[in-house]
């Protein structure tokens, strides 16, 4: 290079042609990647090289030969969080396949549309809910994930003329409570929003599912079993700090009406504890995490009640402070004064006798003569439930 510029000072060249002689020179030198790598802050990606940009710095750009013609390349990123799915794909290889620098994506439903994220080294990016038919979403289950699909369609302009560039993605999700009430279409459930001086609002969700695995919700607006089925109750806490804070269900009754004031009560969880006097019960969980769950056999009261309503009393147990794993004892169960505080009380129902023919929406219709004769349903098999045993517990 000093030769070169010796040389050319010494001819009759004019010294605007030496300077973008040198200049071109020393241009050629700094764009060599294997010397200017080290000048972005961040390493580049195979896609990207480092370049000068107007004001000075050096940033990582697309090269201009990445090779994008096989779209089987382009595979989008997926994030599948617990409350919506982020696509992105990356625009340097959407420019390798055509797509300018203006690229537009939407989802099946095109009011799902891109931005694009510069910050994050110009991804275009399209985000939807975690819910079936948001942005076009198909949800398909199976017996152990919810899966959601959808397609992202790419275009120049808003003006479409070209073909447009599809992807397929979907995001499973392992099947638990949680999921499954975020899936199911219309699930029986009951929420509460709970708030904790200090520490800020609560959300508790309850749930009747059909077996004790409780991913499969009842839905629509009534459940109905037969006397030989048995019941599954899932509680959650859905919103609020989960590692600190376990649930914990103090007082579970049975009423033959919809008020949770009501009487007539049959304690299923009395105290934190089940009911001993009903050997059907099966507390599999309370206090111990976010999510309690028990079981009952299927029960209805004596006289002219055809259907059951369940509550549940929640407490949120501080487990840096309090016990919150029930101990239960005989002498303990019946030595403690019961005192519900309604404000804190989830409520589920209508559940229904398969076979009872209740009108839809009649809560306390009497059953025909030929439907129930006496006036009263067997609790289980060869035991007959009353209300008088709710008040002998």
């Amino acid at each position: 290079m000093a030769r070169l510029v010796e040389r050319m000072v010494g001819s009759d060249l004019p010294g605007l042609a030496l300077a973008t002689c040198v200049l071109t020179l020393a241009s050629m030198v700094q764009l060599d990647p294997s010397t200017v790598e080290d000048k972005c802050q961040e390493a580049c990606r195979p896609e990207e090289e480092c370049r000068p940009s107007v004001n000075g710095t050096w940033e990582c750009v697309c090269r201009q030969n990445v090779n994008g013609s096989d779209v089987h390349n382009l595979r989008p990123q997926l994030d599948c969080r617990d409350k919506e799915i982020q696509v992105k794909l990356d625009k340097c290889l959407l420019g390798g396949l055509g797509l300018g620098k203006e690229v537009i994506a939407y989802l099946q439903d095109r009011n799902c549309s891109s931005n694009v994220q510069s910050e994050d080294r110009d991804w275009v990016s399209v985000t939807s809910p975690v819910q079936a038919d948001a942005c076009g979403n198909i949800l398909e289950r199976n017996q152990t994930h919810a899966i959601y699909k959808n397609t992202i369609s790419l275009v120049n302009d808003f003006i479409i003329r070209d073909i447009i560039l599809n992807v397929n993605f979907q995001c499973a999700y392992p099947l638990d409570m949680k999921v499954s009430l975020q899936t199911a279409l219309q699930p029986i459930v009951s929420s509460l929003n709970v708030s904790v001086d200090g520490e800020g609002e609560f959300t508790v969700r309850m749930a009747l599912f059909r077996d004790g695995n409780y991913t499969n919700p009842y839905e629509g607006a009534r459940a109905v079993l037969s006397v030989e089925s048995m019941l599954y109750v899932g509680a959650i806490l859905e919103r609020g700090d989960t590692s600190r804070f376990n649930l914990l269900l103090r007082n579970c009754y049975a009423t033959p009406t919809e008020d949770k004031a009501d009487p007539v009560k049959y304690f299923i969880i009395r105290n934190s504890c089940p009911n001993e006097h009903d050997s059907t019960i099966h507390v599999e969980e309370n206090g111990r995490s976010s999510e309690s769950r028990f079981s009952v056999q299927m029960f209805m009261f004596a006289g002219h009640y055809d259907l059951v309503f369940l509550h549940c009393e929640i407490h949120l147990c501080d487990s840096l402070n309090e016990q919150c794993e029930p101990s239960c004892s005989r002498n303990r169960v019946r030595s403690e004064v019961l005192a519900i505080d309604l404000a804190r009380v989830l409520d589920l129902g209508p559940i229904a006798r398969r076979g009872e023919c209740s009108r839809p929406g009649d809560k306390t219709s009497q059953p025909s003569v030929d439907a129930d004769a006496w006036g009263f349903l067997v609790a289980w098999p060869m035991m007959l439930l009353t209300v008088l045993l709710a008040w002998l517990f």
